[in-house]
């Protein structure tokens, strides 16, 4: 048995089921209760669970004060995109984060696809749903959205033409997207 508040590495052996029962961060196997997670041993002696008590992460609480995430398009599936999020509101993350977003949260408006409001590489301002990992996100407000996008021909920046529009201005590809009211004309 290990001492209360001793560190602990996920598999390392706690207890035997008779002593104590599984708690948070923790799994039994063949009558022996494991740490599941890197935490801290905690000994409930009234409920005679034993937990291993997770390092809070810094990411995940300050996520939870950000009004809105600022990410990359990295993958498009069918009903959803893949996000690497960069920053919290203007504070940068020193490793990204990873989410989500799925077709239901981009807009009211039908989408046949996900391609119609974004595409893969485009900077997106987005506001966490949910603080689990990966984070669920949603750009429905007039405020979220696609905030930079490139030409998906010739690589260029995209310029604003209207409320869901983009043109390049070296090829004259037009380009539809679920932008960020705050974008400007002329682009980022």
């Amino acid at each position: 048995m290990k001492n209360q508040g001793e560190l602990l590495l996920p598999g390392e052996e706690l207890s035997v089921i008779e002593e104590f029962t599984t708690g948070e961060g923790t799994y039994e196997f063949n009558g022996t209760v494991y740490s599941s997670v890197v935490g801290k041993a905690f000994y409930d002696m009234i409920n005679r669970k034993v937990n291993s008590i997770g390092f809070k992460k810094p990411g995940i609480l300050s996520l939870k004060k950000s009004k809105y995430v600022l990410g990359i398009v990295v993958g498009i599936k069918e009903d959803s995109a893949i996000i690497n999020i960069q920053s919290l509101e203007d504070k940068s993350l020193v490793t990204t984060l990873s989410g989500y977003i799925h077709i239901s949260q981009i807009s009211s408006k039908y989408l046949n696809t996900i391609s119609d409001a974004m595409r893969v590489g485009d900077i997106i301002r987005a506001k966490p749903i949910n603080y689990i990992i990966p984070v669920p996100l949603t750009i429905k407000q007039r405020d979220l959205g696609v905030i930079s996008a490139k030409c998906s021909i010739c690589g260029s920046p995209l310029q604003r033409q209207d409320e869901e529009h983009l043109k390049c201005p070296d090829c004259g590809n037009i380009e539809t997207r679920k932008l960020a009211f705050t974008v400007k004309k002329g682009g980022n």
